[in-house]
């Protein structure tokens, strides 16, 4: 998977501005980062996480479980990582004010643990102190196609009515970060479609 620098080269390349004569860097890392953002609003990492209970605490911060996290998916409890149960038990839950709160009939006893399934943005190693890269190809190249559109609107927007030694026309911008932006929606769609449907095909039995 790629790094901050080598995902930034690749949109340098694609905007023709490898020397950085129009793009800073810190302009582009922050287009990746408004791209990242997006992406991870319609494909975030799913991940989990098991977290050991407090007697008698029904109540546990989600900061205990990740820093960033955009929502909790599923919860089992109780939970034991060496002997999980199946079917595992699943209590009612609540998210309140960025807490999760069981609402088992039974408060956590001694030694139980529960199992936390949530989502969480993607990092890309370099950018903002993160030292992994979670996206897979397709998601770097949505990222990539997303903040070069960001790059060449913001550009094409602070051009209007000048003339710019780049080569680049405000319109010209327009159309080429336009396409941009058309073809990472219909991967984001495409990507879209693909998790509802393996949730269908986890959430459904066939018949027989």
């Amino acid at each position: 998977m790629s790094t901050l620098a080598e995902l930034r080269d690749t949109i340098e390349a694609d905007l023709k501005d490898s020397g950085n004569a129009i793009w800073s860097t810190a302009e582009l890392d922050h287009h990746i980062r408004h791209a990242l953002r997006a992406y991870s609003a319609v494909d975030p990492q799913r991940l989990a996480a098991v977290v050991a209970c407090t007697v008698d605490e029904r109540e546990y911060a989600l900061s205990d479980i990740s820093g960033a996290l955009i929502d909790v998916t599923d919860v089992w409890f109780p939970y034991d990582a060496a002997a999980p149960e199946y079917p595992p038990r699943r209590p009612p839950w609540s998210l309140l004010n960025g807490a999760l709160y069981l609402e088992a009939v039974l408060a956590p006893e001694a030694g139980e643990s529960l199992r936390v399934f949530y989502t969480a943005p993607h990092t890309l190693s370099g950018l903002d102190s993160a030292s992994a890269t979670t996206l897979d190809a397709a998601g770097e190249q949505v990222v990539a196609l997303l903040a070069e559109a960001y790059a060449a609107f913001q550009y094409g927007a602070s051009t209007i009515n000048t003339v710019t030694a780049s080569g680049w026309t405000p319109r010209h911008l327009r159309e080429w970060a336009a396409d941009r932006l058309a073809l990472a929606q219909q991967e984001l769609e495409s990507i879209r479609t693909r998790r509802i449907r393996q949730q269908d095909t986890r959430t459904h039995w066939p018949l027989e």
